[in-house]
Protein backbone atom coordinates (compact mmCIF):
# COMPACT_ATOMS: atom_id res chain seq x y z
CA UNK A 1 0.00 0.00 0.00
CA UNK A 2 3.08 2.28 -0.78
CA UNK A 3 0.63 4.14 -2.96
CA UNK A 4 -1.41 5.49 -0.06
CA UNK A 5 -0.17 7.51 2.87
CA UNK A 6 -1.85 7.22 6.22
CA UNK A 7 -5.31 8.11 6.71
CA UNK A 8 -5.63 8.84 3.02
CA UNK A 9 -8.69 7.53 1.30
CA UNK A 10 -7.79 3.52 0.79
CA UNK A 11 -8.96 1.78 -2.73
CA UNK A 12 -11.22 -0.67 -2.42
CA UNK A 13 -13.83 -3.04 -3.62
CA UNK A 14 -16.59 -2.54 -1.52
CA UNK A 15 -18.64 -5.66 -0.35
CA UNK A 16 -22.38 -5.62 0.03
CA UNK A 17 -21.78 -6.54 3.48
CA UNK A 18 -19.50 -3.15 3.58
CA UNK A 19 -22.16 -1.07 2.24
CA UNK A 20 -25.05 -2.50 4.19
CA UNK A 21 -23.25 -1.64 7.44
CA UNK A 22 -22.29 1.89 6.17
CA UNK A 23 -25.26 2.60 5.62
CA UNK A 24 -26.73 1.64 9.18
CA UNK A 25 -23.99 3.72 10.73
CA UNK A 26 -22.00 0.60 11.54
CA UNK A 27 -18.69 -0.24 11.96
CA UNK A 28 -17.38 -2.54 8.59
CA UNK A 29 -14.55 -5.13 9.36
CA UNK A 30 -11.97 -3.06 7.07
CA UNK A 31 -12.63 1.00 6.92
CA UNK A 32 -11.46 2.80 4.15
CA UNK A 33 -11.57 6.09 5.30
CA UNK A 34 -12.04 8.27 8.50
CA UNK A 35 -13.91 11.37 8.24
CA UNK A 36 -12.59 14.44 10.54
CA UNK A 37 -10.65 13.60 13.84
CA UNK A 38 -7.80 15.29 12.20
CA UNK A 39 -6.12 16.09 16.06
CA UNK A 40 -6.14 12.12 16.93
CA UNK A 41 -4.75 11.14 13.36
CA UNK A 42 -1.56 13.44 13.99
CA UNK A 43 -1.35 12.11 17.04
CA UNK A 44 -1.51 8.84 16.22
CA UNK A 45 0.70 9.22 12.80
CA UNK A 46 3.49 10.88 14.57
CA UNK A 47 3.76 7.57 16.93
CA UNK A 48 3.48 5.14 14.27
CA UNK A 49 5.90 7.05 12.44
CA UNK A 50 8.29 6.44 15.67
CA UNK A 51 7.38 3.34 16.17
CA UNK A 52 11.10 1.85 15.65
CA UNK A 53 12.56 4.51 18.46
CA UNK A 54 13.78 3.57 21.71
CA UNK A 55 10.63 3.33 23.33
CA UNK A 56 7.34 1.35 23.42
CA UNK A 57 4.10 4.00 22.68
CA UNK A 58 0.94 3.90 24.72
CA UNK A 59 -2.14 6.05 23.42
CA UNK A 60 -5.66 5.45 24.85
CA UNK A 61 -8.47 6.63 22.59
CA UNK A 62 -11.85 7.53 23.93
CA UNK A 63 -15.03 8.50 22.79
CA UNK A 64 -18.84 8.39 23.87
CA UNK A 65 -20.22 5.24 22.26
CA UNK A 66 -21.27 5.83 18.18
CA UNK A 67 -18.35 8.29 17.54
CA UNK A 68 -15.80 5.54 15.72
CA UNK A 69 -12.75 4.93 17.98
CA UNK A 70 -13.28 0.96 16.55
CA UNK A 71 -13.07 2.44 12.86
CA UNK A 72 -9.75 4.24 13.56
CA UNK A 73 -8.32 1.36 15.13
CA UNK A 74 -10.27 -0.95 11.96
CA UNK A 75 -9.11 0.93 9.52
CA UNK A 76 -4.98 1.09 11.05
CA UNK A 77 -5.86 -2.94 10.07
CA UNK A 78 -6.63 -2.64 6.79
CA UNK A 79 -3.52 0.36 5.91
CA UNK A 80 -1.37 -2.16 7.34
CA UNK A 81 -2.91 -5.42 6.53
CA UNK A 82 -0.07 -6.21 3.64
CA UNK A 83 2.87 -4.49 5.22
CA UNK A 84 5.84 -6.29 5.66
CA UNK A 85 7.37 -4.77 8.86
CA UNK A 86 4.24 -3.23 10.60
CA UNK A 87 1.34 -5.36 11.78
CA UNK A 88 -1.57 -4.36 13.26
CA UNK A 89 -3.37 -6.73 15.81
CA UNK A 90 -6.66 -5.96 16.73
CA UNK A 91 -8.40 -7.43 19.89
CA UNK A 92 -11.82 -6.46 21.71
CA UNK A 93 -10.62 -6.23 25.92
CA UNK A 94 -11.25 -9.47 27.68
CA UNK A 95 -12.92 -9.39 30.97
CA UNK A 96 -11.36 -12.36 32.06
CA UNK A 97 -7.60 -11.93 31.18
CA UNK A 98 -7.21 -7.97 32.44
CA UNK A 99 -4.01 -7.85 33.23
CA UNK A 100 -2.73 -6.19 30.24
CA UNK A 101 1.20 -7.30 30.15
CA UNK A 102 -0.56 -11.29 30.41
CA UNK A 103 -2.44 -10.35 27.74
CA UNK A 104 -0.06 -8.78 25.38
CA UNK A 105 2.31 -11.75 26.05
CA UNK A 106 -0.87 -13.93 24.74
CA UNK A 107 -1.11 -11.89 21.97
CA UNK A 108 2.69 -12.36 21.02
CA UNK A 109 2.50 -16.03 21.20
CA UNK A 110 -0.84 -16.52 19.50
CA UNK A 111 0.81 -14.18 16.52
CA UNK A 112 4.38 -14.29 16.77
CA UNK A 113 5.32 -17.96 18.03
CA UNK A 114 7.14 -19.56 15.02
CA UNK A 115 8.72 -15.92 14.08
CA UNK A 116 10.18 -15.17 17.30
CA UNK A 117 11.75 -19.41 17.55
CA UNK A 118 13.13 -18.78 14.18
CA UNK A 119 14.41 -15.28 15.38
CA UNK A 120 16.10 -16.51 18.33
CA UNK A 121 17.91 -19.43 16.17
CA UNK A 122 19.38 -17.06 13.71
CA UNK A 123 20.59 -14.62 16.35
CA UNK A 124 22.02 -17.74 18.03
CA UNK A 125 23.86 -18.81 15.24
CA UNK A 126 25.43 -14.96 15.31
CA UNK A 127 26.24 -15.06 18.39
CA UNK A 128 24.27 -12.26 19.54
CA UNK A 129 24.54 -11.15 22.77
CA UNK A 130 21.43 -12.08 24.29
CA UNK A 131 21.90 -9.91 27.35
CA UNK A 132 20.70 -6.56 24.96
CA UNK A 133 17.59 -7.76 24.96
CA UNK A 134 16.63 -7.92 28.45
CA UNK A 135 18.01 -4.79 29.37
CA UNK A 136 21.85 -6.33 30.11
CA UNK A 137 20.07 -7.78 33.45
CA UNK A 138 20.05 -4.79 34.88
CA UNK A 139 17.36 -4.11 37.55
CA UNK A 140 14.36 -6.76 37.68
CA UNK A 141 15.62 -8.04 34.95
CA UNK A 142 18.07 -9.89 36.77
CA UNK A 143 15.68 -12.33 37.60
CA UNK A 144 15.08 -13.59 33.75
CA UNK A 145 18.64 -13.86 33.19
CA UNK A 146 18.64 -18.08 33.68
CA UNK A 147 15.62 -17.72 31.56
CA UNK A 148 16.99 -15.72 28.93
CA UNK A 149 20.41 -17.51 28.40
CA UNK A 150 18.70 -20.79 28.34
CA UNK A 151 16.06 -19.63 25.38
CA UNK A 152 19.51 -18.97 23.48
CA UNK A 153 22.01 -21.79 24.52
CA UNK A 154 20.78 -24.10 21.68
CA UNK A 155 19.57 -23.77 17.82
CA UNK A 156 17.68 -26.97 17.70
CA UNK A 157 13.77 -25.12 17.01
CA UNK A 158 12.12 -28.03 19.05
CA UNK A 159 14.18 -26.55 22.15
CA UNK A 160 13.82 -22.99 21.60
CA UNK A 161 10.36 -23.85 21.33
CA UNK A 162 9.57 -25.72 24.83
CA UNK A 163 11.53 -22.92 26.75
CA UNK A 164 9.58 -19.95 24.80
CA UNK A 165 6.32 -21.38 26.19
CA UNK A 166 7.71 -21.58 29.54
CA UNK A 167 8.21 -17.88 29.24
CA UNK A 168 4.68 -17.19 28.16
CA UNK A 169 2.80 -20.01 30.76
CA UNK A 170 2.22 -22.08 27.86
CA UNK A 171 3.86 -24.51 30.05
CA UNK A 172 4.02 -23.43 33.54
CA UNK A 173 4.03 -26.44 35.66
CA UNK A 174 7.06 -26.80 37.93
CA UNK A 175 8.19 -30.04 36.00
CA UNK A 176 8.54 -28.43 32.57
CA UNK A 177 11.23 -25.92 34.47
CA UNK A 178 12.47 -28.68 36.23
CA UNK A 179 13.18 -30.52 33.25
CA UNK A 180 14.90 -27.28 31.30
CA UNK A 181 16.81 -26.83 34.50
CA UNK A 182 15.29 -23.68 35.65
CA UNK A 183 13.64 -21.92 38.36
CA UNK A 184 9.64 -21.81 37.87
CA UNK A 185 9.19 -17.76 36.64
CA UNK A 186 6.66 -15.83 38.85
CA UNK A 187 3.42 -14.20 37.43
CA UNK A 188 5.28 -10.73 38.24
CA UNK A 189 7.86 -11.89 36.11
CA UNK A 190 6.42 -12.33 33.04
CA UNK A 191 6.58 -8.29 32.80
CA UNK A 192 10.52 -8.74 31.73
CA UNK A 193 9.77 -11.33 29.77
CA UNK A 194 7.35 -9.59 27.62
CA UNK A 195 9.99 -6.74 26.99
CA UNK A 196 12.76 -9.86 25.95
CA UNK A 197 10.18 -11.02 23.58
CA UNK A 198 9.05 -7.60 21.74
CA UNK A 199 12.48 -6.69 21.64
CA UNK A 200 13.45 -9.96 19.77
CA UNK A 201 10.89 -8.58 17.28
CA UNK A 202 12.58 -5.43 16.98
CA UNK A 203 15.54 -6.62 16.82
CA UNK A 204 15.17 -8.37 14.01
CA UNK A 205 12.41 -5.31 12.08
CA UNK A 206 9.14 -6.63 13.06
CA UNK A 207 7.04 -4.01 15.15
CA UNK A 208 3.52 -4.27 16.25
CA UNK A 209 0.67 -1.85 16.81
CA UNK A 210 -1.43 -3.64 19.92
CA UNK A 211 -5.27 -2.46 19.67
CA UNK A 212 -7.31 -2.97 22.46
CA UNK A 213 -10.95 -1.96 22.07
CA UNK A 214 -13.89 -1.45 24.24
CA UNK A 215 -11.53 -1.94 27.30
CA UNK A 216 -15.20 -0.67 29.19
CA UNK A 217 -16.35 -4.25 29.33
CA UNK A 218 -13.71 -5.12 32.31
CA UNK A 219 -15.21 -1.86 34.20
CA UNK A 220 -18.51 -3.60 33.52
CA UNK A 221 -17.60 -6.38 34.80
CA UNK A 222 -15.66 -5.41 38.32
CA UNK A 223 -14.45 -2.21 39.68
CA UNK A 224 -11.50 -4.36 40.98
CA UNK A 225 -10.54 -5.91 37.44
CA UNK A 226 -10.21 -2.23 35.85
CA UNK A 227 -8.35 -1.10 38.90
CA UNK A 228 -6.00 -4.30 38.28
CA UNK A 229 -5.96 -3.41 34.48
CA UNK A 230 -4.68 -0.11 35.22
CA UNK A 231 -2.38 -0.90 37.37
CA UNK A 232 -0.69 -3.61 34.98
CA UNK A 233 -0.49 -0.72 32.55
CA UNK A 234 1.06 1.79 34.43
CA UNK A 235 3.25 -1.23 35.23
CA UNK A 236 3.91 -1.27 31.56
CA UNK A 237 4.46 2.31 31.09
CA UNK A 238 6.72 1.95 33.59
CA UNK A 239 8.98 -0.56 31.51
CA UNK A 240 8.80 1.42 28.17
CA UNK A 241 12.03 2.81 28.08
CA UNK A 242 13.59 -0.97 28.42
CA UNK A 243 11.28 -1.93 24.81
CA UNK A 244 12.80 -0.94 21.59
CA UNK A 245 9.67 -0.24 19.55
CA UNK A 246 6.18 -0.91 19.37
CA UNK A 247 2.89 0.34 20.22
CA UNK A 248 -0.45 -0.38 22.22
CA UNK A 249 -3.95 1.70 21.74
CA UNK A 250 -6.53 1.25 24.05
CA UNK A 251 -9.78 2.57 23.24
CA UNK A 252 -12.52 3.09 25.86
CA UNK A 253 -15.91 4.43 25.60
CA UNK A 254 -16.41 7.15 28.65
CA UNK A 255 -19.62 8.36 28.22
CA UNK A 256 -20.37 7.56 31.82
CA UNK A 257 -17.43 8.91 33.34
CA UNK A 258 -14.49 11.17 31.54
CA UNK A 259 -12.50 11.27 34.33
CA UNK A 260 -12.68 7.42 34.61
CA UNK A 261 -9.13 6.49 34.26
CA UNK A 262 -7.78 9.61 36.72
CA UNK A 263 -10.60 8.52 39.37
CA UNK A 264 -9.55 5.28 39.54
CA UNK A 265 -5.85 5.09 39.47
CA UNK A 266 -4.26 8.93 39.84
CA UNK A 267 -0.50 8.01 39.55
CA UNK A 268 -1.30 5.94 35.87
CA UNK A 269 -3.27 9.15 35.11
CA UNK A 270 -0.03 11.12 36.03
CA UNK A 271 1.62 9.39 32.95
CA UNK A 272 -1.06 8.95 30.57
CA UNK A 273 -2.65 12.02 30.85
CA UNK A 274 -1.14 13.32 28.21
CA UNK A 275 -1.88 10.67 25.74
CA UNK A 276 -4.75 10.45 26.13
CA UNK A 277 -6.79 10.64 22.62
CA UNK A 278 -10.69 12.37 22.16
CA UNK A 279 -12.68 11.10 19.74
CA UNK A 280 -15.43 13.61 19.40
CA UNK A 281 -18.75 14.18 16.89
CA UNK A 282 -18.28 15.43 13.96
CA UNK A 283 -19.77 18.55 13.78
CA UNK A 284 -18.09 21.44 11.13
CA UNK A 285 -20.24 21.79 8.18
CA UNK A 286 -16.55 20.84 5.81
CA UNK A 287 -16.55 17.43 7.64
CA UNK A 288 -19.99 16.96 7.02
CA UNK A 289 -19.59 17.70 3.47
CA UNK A 290 -16.69 15.25 2.89
CA UNK A 291 -18.87 12.57 4.48
CA UNK A 292 -21.76 13.18 2.05
CA UNK A 293 -19.62 13.23 -0.88
CA UNK A 294 -17.82 9.69 0.59
CA UNK A 295 -21.64 7.92 1.04
CA UNK A 296 -22.51 9.05 -2.33
CA UNK A 297 -19.33 7.87 -4.04
CA UNK A 298 -19.99 4.44 -1.90
CA UNK A 299 -23.84 4.20 -2.45
CA UNK A 300 -23.35 4.89 -6.33
CA UNK A 301 -26.02 7.94 -5.74
CA UNK A 302 -25.79 11.54 -7.56
CA UNK A 303 -28.43 12.98 -4.97
CA UNK A 304 -26.75 17.15 -4.49
CA UNK A 305 -24.45 17.52 -1.53
CA UNK A 306 -25.48 21.02 -0.56
CA UNK A 307 -29.38 19.52 -0.59
CA UNK A 308 -28.57 16.60 1.56
CA UNK A 309 -26.88 19.76 4.05
CA UNK A 310 -29.84 21.22 4.20
CA UNK A 311 -32.23 18.55 5.05
CA UNK A 312 -29.59 17.14 7.59
CA UNK A 313 -29.68 21.09 9.48
CA UNK A 314 -33.37 21.20 9.78
CA UNK A 315 -33.46 17.98 11.75
CA UNK A 316 -32.42 17.39 15.19
CA UNK A 317 -28.78 17.05 15.63
CA UNK A 318 -27.08 13.50 15.41
CA UNK A 319 -25.66 12.73 18.64
CA UNK A 320 -23.38 10.51 17.86
CA UNK A 321 -21.17 10.06 14.13
CA UNK A 322 -22.52 7.13 13.98
CA UNK A 323 -26.38 8.64 14.16
CA UNK A 324 -24.95 11.09 12.07
CA UNK A 325 -24.35 8.20 9.07
CA UNK A 326 -27.02 6.56 9.51
CA UNK A 327 -29.48 9.79 9.12
CA UNK A 328 -27.18 11.27 5.59
CA UNK A 329 -28.12 7.52 4.25
CA UNK A 330 -32.06 7.70 5.17
CA UNK A 331 -31.58 10.82 3.34
CA UNK A 332 -29.75 9.71 0.39
CA UNK A 333 -32.25 6.63 0.34
CA UNK A 334 -35.21 9.06 0.53
CA UNK A 335 -35.91 7.38 4.31
CA UNK A 336 -37.81 9.54 7.05
CA UNK A 337 -36.03 10.78 10.27
CA UNK A 338 -36.29 8.43 12.85
CA UNK A 339 -37.36 9.89 16.34
CA UNK A 340 -35.67 9.01 19.23
CA UNK A 341 -37.34 7.05 22.25
CA UNK A 342 -37.81 9.61 24.40
CA UNK A 343 -39.06 12.30 21.51
CA UNK A 344 -41.33 9.87 20.27
CA UNK A 345 -42.96 9.49 24.00
CA UNK A 346 -43.44 12.87 25.01
CA UNK A 347 -44.93 14.21 22.15
CA UNK A 348 -47.46 11.44 22.95
CA UNK A 349 -47.86 12.27 26.58
CA UNK A 350 -46.05 9.28 27.50
CA UNK A 351 -42.73 10.25 29.02
CA UNK A 352 -43.86 10.02 32.46
CA UNK A 353 -45.63 6.93 32.18
CA UNK A 354 -42.81 5.55 30.55
CA UNK A 355 -41.02 6.31 33.08
CA UNK A 356 -42.99 5.13 35.96
CA UNK A 357 -43.76 1.33 34.61
CA UNK A 358 -40.16 0.55 34.12
CA UNK A 359 -38.97 1.49 37.69
CA UNK A 360 -42.18 -0.61 38.55
CA UNK A 361 -41.18 -3.54 36.36
CA UNK A 362 -37.49 -2.81 37.70
CA UNK A 363 -38.07 -2.73 41.51
CA UNK A 364 -41.31 -4.73 42.25
CA UNK A 365 -41.28 -7.77 39.63
CA UNK A 366 -37.35 -7.88 39.26
CA UNK A 367 -38.51 -7.94 35.19
CA UNK A 368 -35.16 -7.16 33.87
CA UNK A 369 -33.38 -9.90 35.70
CA UNK A 370 -33.15 -12.80 33.43
CA UNK A 371 -34.70 -10.50 30.79
CA UNK A 372 -34.14 -13.71 27.80
CA UNK A 373 -37.05 -15.83 29.78
CA UNK A 374 -39.70 -12.74 30.46
CA UNK A 375 -38.99 -10.57 27.35
CA UNK A 376 -41.44 -13.29 25.33
CA UNK A 377 -44.56 -13.05 26.88
CA UNK A 378 -45.52 -9.18 26.84
CA UNK A 379 -44.17 -9.76 22.95
CA UNK A 380 -46.49 -12.33 22.19
CA UNK A 381 -49.17 -10.32 22.99
CA UNK A 382 -47.85 -7.37 21.24
CA UNK A 383 -48.00 -9.68 17.91
CA UNK A 384 -51.18 -11.54 18.73
CA UNK A 385 -53.19 -8.66 19.29
CA UNK A 386 -51.93 -7.57 15.23
CA UNK A 387 -53.69 -11.34 14.31
CA UNK A 388 -50.61 -11.85 12.74
CA UNK A 389 -49.92 -15.64 11.41
CA UNK A 390 -46.75 -16.29 14.17
CA UNK A 391 -45.69 -20.36 13.53
CA UNK A 392 -42.82 -21.56 16.19
CA UNK A 393 -43.15 -18.97 18.70
CA UNK A 394 -40.44 -20.65 20.71
CA UNK A 395 -39.07 -18.38 23.91
CA UNK A 396 -37.12 -20.97 25.51
CA UNK A 397 -35.16 -20.70 21.81
CA UNK A 398 -35.22 -17.38 21.42
CA UNK A 399 -37.06 -17.81 17.88
CA UNK A 400 -40.34 -17.30 15.95
CA UNK A 401 -41.18 -17.31 12.35
CA UNK A 402 -43.44 -14.67 11.40
CA UNK A 403 -45.30 -16.21 8.40
CA UNK A 404 -46.50 -12.98 6.93
CA UNK A 405 -43.17 -11.52 6.60
CA UNK A 406 -41.47 -14.49 5.43
CA UNK A 407 -38.78 -14.07 8.55
CA UNK A 408 -37.46 -15.79 11.14
CA UNK A 409 -36.74 -14.02 13.96
CA UNK A 410 -33.88 -14.15 17.15
CA UNK A 411 -33.17 -12.44 19.71
CA UNK A 412 -29.53 -12.50 21.27
CA UNK A 413 -29.71 -10.15 24.92
CA UNK A 414 -26.21 -10.03 25.68
CA UNK A 415 -24.10 -6.91 24.68
CA UNK A 416 -20.77 -10.01 24.17
CA UNK A 417 -20.12 -10.26 20.51
CA UNK A 418 -18.00 -13.15 21.55
CA UNK A 419 -21.11 -15.50 22.21
CA UNK A 420 -22.20 -14.99 18.10
CA UNK A 421 -20.30 -18.06 17.86
CA UNK A 422 -22.52 -19.82 19.69
CA UNK A 423 -25.57 -18.14 18.85
CA UNK A 424 -25.20 -18.74 15.34
CA UNK A 425 -25.24 -22.90 15.81
CA UNK A 426 -28.78 -22.19 17.85
CA UNK A 427 -29.90 -20.09 14.50
CA UNK A 428 -28.21 -22.77 12.03
CA UNK A 429 -29.81 -25.59 14.20
CA UNK A 430 -33.35 -23.90 14.72
CA UNK A 431 -33.74 -23.02 11.04
CA UNK A 432 -32.84 -27.11 9.80
CA UNK A 433 -35.44 -27.69 12.02
CA UNK A 434 -38.33 -25.52 10.85
CA UNK A 435 -36.63 -26.00 7.25
CA UNK A 436 -36.99 -29.41 6.79
CA UNK A 437 -38.86 -30.85 9.74
CA UNK A 438 -41.85 -28.30 9.00
CA UNK A 439 -41.26 -27.57 5.34
CA UNK A 440 -41.63 -23.89 6.23
CA UNK A 441 -38.44 -22.99 3.78
CA UNK A 442 -38.25 -19.00 4.75
CA UNK A 443 -36.45 -16.40 2.58
CA UNK A 444 -35.56 -13.58 5.43
CA UNK A 445 -33.40 -13.81 8.91
CA UNK A 446 -33.84 -10.38 11.30
CA UNK A 447 -31.09 -10.70 14.15
CA UNK A 448 -31.93 -8.38 16.84
CA UNK A 449 -28.99 -7.50 19.20
CA UNK A 450 -27.67 -4.85 21.30
CA UNK A 451 -26.57 -1.69 19.73
CA UNK A 452 -23.69 -1.69 21.95
CA UNK A 453 -22.56 -5.25 20.96
CA UNK A 454 -22.08 -3.71 17.46
CA UNK A 455 -22.63 -6.56 16.28
CA UNK A 456 -21.80 -6.14 11.91
CA UNK A 457 -22.78 -7.76 8.84
CA UNK A 458 -18.83 -7.84 7.70
CA UNK A 459 -18.33 -9.63 11.14
CA UNK A 460 -21.51 -12.39 9.71
CA UNK A 461 -19.42 -12.50 6.49
CA UNK A 462 -17.79 -15.81 7.74
CA UNK A 463 -21.21 -17.99 8.39
CA UNK A 464 -21.95 -19.62 5.16
CA UNK A 465 -25.37 -20.85 6.25
CA UNK A 466 -26.21 -17.19 6.55
CA UNK A 467 -25.60 -16.54 2.29
CA UNK A 468 -28.62 -18.54 2.03
CA UNK A 469 -30.93 -15.71 3.27
CA UNK A 470 -31.58 -12.10 3.26
CA UNK A 471 -30.12 -10.97 6.61
CA UNK A 472 -31.07 -8.01 8.65
CA UNK A 473 -29.45 -7.07 11.98
CA UNK A 474 -31.95 -5.20 14.35
CA UNK A 475 -30.00 -2.71 16.54
CA UNK A 476 -31.72 -2.53 19.82
CA UNK A 477 -31.09 0.65 21.77
CA UNK A 478 -31.89 -0.78 25.36
CA UNK A 479 -33.87 -4.20 26.04
CA UNK A 480 -35.04 -2.89 29.15
CA UNK A 481 -36.99 0.04 26.92
CA UNK A 482 -38.30 -2.38 24.41
CA UNK A 483 -39.73 -4.68 27.13
CA UNK A 484 -41.28 -1.47 28.93
CA UNK A 485 -42.61 -0.19 25.43
CA UNK A 486 -44.33 -3.95 24.93
CA UNK A 487 -45.69 -4.25 28.74
CA UNK A 488 -47.05 -0.93 28.38
CA UNK A 489 -48.82 -1.87 25.16
CA UNK A 490 -49.94 -4.91 27.18
CA UNK A 491 -50.79 -3.15 30.17
CA UNK A 492 -52.61 0.15 28.58
CA UNK A 493 -55.21 -1.12 25.90
CA UNK A 494 -56.52 2.88 25.60
CA UNK A 495 -52.92 3.42 24.53
CA UNK A 496 -52.01 0.91 21.95
CA UNK A 497 -52.76 3.39 18.83
CA UNK A 498 -49.82 5.92 20.03
CA UNK A 499 -47.34 2.91 21.42
CA UNK A 500 -48.07 0.56 18.10
CA UNK A 501 -45.80 3.21 15.69
CA UNK A 502 -43.86 4.17 18.92
CA UNK A 503 -42.89 0.17 18.67
CA UNK A 504 -42.00 0.10 14.89
CA UNK A 505 -40.10 3.18 15.07
CA UNK A 506 -37.97 1.65 17.84
CA UNK A 507 -37.76 -1.25 16.05
CA UNK A 508 -37.24 -0.24 12.64
CA UNK A 509 -40.59 -2.27 12.09
CA UNK A 510 -39.26 -5.19 12.14
CA UNK A 511 -40.83 -7.51 14.90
Amino acid sequence: MTEHQLWDKISQEPSDSFIADVKEGKVPELPYFIVDQNDAKSKIKAKIDAIKDERFQTSIVTANYGNGKTNILKYLSLYYRNHEHIKVLYYRADADNYDIILNLLRIVEDNYTNFIIESIKKLVDEKFDCATLANNYNDNFSSIEEFTKKLFSTNDVTEIRNVFYLGTGRLNSKRYFDKQGLRQLRDYERREILVLFLNILSQTGRYIIFCIDEVEKIREKSKARFSHFLTSLRELIDLSNKVKGHYLILALTDGVDSNLIQSTNEPLYQRIGQHIIAINPITEKKDKEDLIEYLKELFNLKEDTNEVLKKLSKETDATSNRLLIQRISDILFGKTEKKSLEKALKDNSLFELFNETKKDLDINVDAFKNIHRKFFDPLEYYLDSFNIRIEEFTSQLRYYYNYETDTFCYFVFSKDISVIDNEMLKIKSSIEYLNFDKKTFFKNISIFVSASMELNYSYLDKYEFLKDFKLSIIDIQDFEDLFTLLELYRQHFEYQPKLKPIIENYTNSSL
